[in-house]
């Protein structure tokens, strides 16, 4: 009997070992993921809601299912009202969600009549709106937001007016309120390993910048940090702001960060308007007289409304006149420049500068707009440091390199002479932009019949519309 059963034990242990040889028997040449792959089944959203003193936003995170609509998810727990027991609703009471769609990169929301009950308060009405603008367009290939109510276009939410186009995402300029117990739980909290993006300034505005208006994309740049106090400089929609964080708690890198204070860089420049005489004109400074604030233009006449406008060379410019300067801050994902506008004085303005002009109904100069003719650097924010271009590879073989992306999100494709995808692979650099951090991947494909040309690809991708962007491209000799 003794003997049965250990032969049994031994054809059990035989039978176990051959299952463990056949898992592991993969295709020495299949493709490496530098990272375990974990089946993710929920996602995680980004909400805003008013904070408690009723003067601000709060974010908080909450997933959902992988596979739901994440418009409608969205607004669907919005309506719920926040968990965060230091949160206020931004739906009135009842509030339904009749319809939601996406149409062309705006985002249709039709909601109950509910939602027009007046909060008697035009701020808080303001702040209803940027929570949900401010949600929607955090959602890759929402650019803008319609509001519908019971299917009808709506100019005021509240006392708060809003028109009748789509809304862009919204910046809230001044004072931002932290309640101070609230702040000791998210010290805590990052203390034990959670949400320590709290530590870096920059991180942090990352993450939470959708409370004051920031998005993923936009260009944040450490201007200053020393004593607990942070001045970084955002680039959103062409214009810059100011935004000030603050360690509430202590200094030094064990202590979170907390937005303080927004402040616009530049004044609106409304728009010239033809029905009160006013024109817009462009030119060269060729002189300037600083004490009676005339400039003399040499006029470049770039549209037929230019052309046919009679003034100058000799321009008055009023005291109270904006001034502009549109700065190049960058190059965009095709190698365009990217412009931030702000405000400087008349005084800065010099001899050789091409100024964009709005005259009023006088031939004076209302508002300036001067150009940046100063060339810039260019450096990609992916840098591929092996293979190089052209180099001889054989299956496997490893791709190193530094990049300077959102959250760090590498993508790795190996294409063949004839665009055929060889293999594609995901890894995470060390650091999320703004810094640099170092990657690298294992990349494999399967026996060739013969050597042939391949592009290896590295590339982010954009979190609001999925879009490649920093796209490098080396070319190589695979074996």
């Amino acid at each position: 009997m003794k003997r049965i059963a250990l032969l049994l034990i031994g054809l059990f242990i035989l039978t176990l070992s051959g299952c463990f040889t056949k898992v592991n028997s993969n295709d020495e040449n299949a493709p490496i993921n530098p990272k375990p792959v974990v089946q993710d089944v929920s996602k995680e959203i980004s909400l805003y809601f008013l904070n408690d003193k009723m003067n601000g936003l709060i974010l908080e995170k909450r997933l959902i299912p992988k596979e739901a609509d994440v418009l409608k998810q969205v607004v669907t727990e919005m309506i719920k009202g926040p968990i965060d027991e230091y949160a206020r609703p931004v739906f009135p009471n009842g509030t339904k969600l009749l319809s939601i769609e996406l149409q062309e990169g705006t985002a249709f929301v039709n909601l109950s009549k509910e939602f027009l009950q007046d909060s008697e308060d035009e701020e808080i009405d303001k702040l209803r709106v940027a929570a949900l603008i401010n949600a929607l367009t955090d959602i890759p290939g929402v650019d803008s937001v319609q509001i519908l109510v019971e299917g009808n276009k709506i100019d005021a939410v509240g006392k708060y007016k809003i028109g009748l186009d789509p809304l862009k995402r919204m910046i809230l300029i001044g004072d931002v309120y932290n309640n101070p117990d609230r702040i000791k739980k998210l010290q805590e909290r990052a203390d034990l390993g959670k949400e320590t993006w709290r530590f870096d300034p920059i991180q942090l505005l990352r993450k939470e910048g959708g409370i004051i208006g920031i998005g993923s994309e936009d260009d944040l740049t450490l201007k200053s940090e020393d004593n607990g106090v942070a001045y970084v400089e955002a680039v959103h929609d062409n214009k810059m702001y100011s935004i000030t964080l603050v360690q509430p708690l202590g200094k030094g890198s064990n202590y979170i960060w907390v937005i303080d204070n927004v402040k616009a860089k530049f004044t609106q420049i409304p728009e010239a308007n033809p029905f009160k005489g006013e024109s817009f004109i462009y030119g060269i400074v060729k002189a300037i007289d600083y004490q009676n604030r005339i400039i003399t233009i040499e006029r470049e006449y770039q549209d037929s409304q230019d052309v046919r406008n009679q003034v100058g060379p000799d321009i008055k410019v009023l005291p109270d006149a904006i001034i502009h300067f549109q700065a190049k801050v960058g190059y965009d994902s095709q190698g365009g420049f990217k412009y931030a506008e702000k405000d400087i004085n008349f005084a800065e303005i010099k001899v050789g500068d091409e100024l964009g002009i709005i005259l009023n109904k006088d031939k004076e100069a209302r508002a300036i707009i001067v150009s940046d003719r100063s060339n810039i650097s260019y450096e990609p924010n992916i840098k591929v440091i092996s293979p190089v271009r052209n180099n001889v590879v054989t299956s496997p073989f490893k791709v190193i390199g530094k990049a300077r992306v959102f959250e760090g999100n590498v993508n790795i494709r190996l294409v063949d002479s004839y665009g055929n995808v060889l293999n594609e692979t995901f890894v995470q650099a060390r650091n999320a932009a703004p810094s640099w951090g170092d990657f690298e991947a294992i990349i494999s494909y399967k026996p060739l019949k013969e050597p042939q040309n391949g592009i290896l690809q590295v590339f982010s991708l954009s979190p609001k519309d999925g879009s490649v962007q920093n796209l490098v491209s080396i070319p190589l000799k695979l074996k």
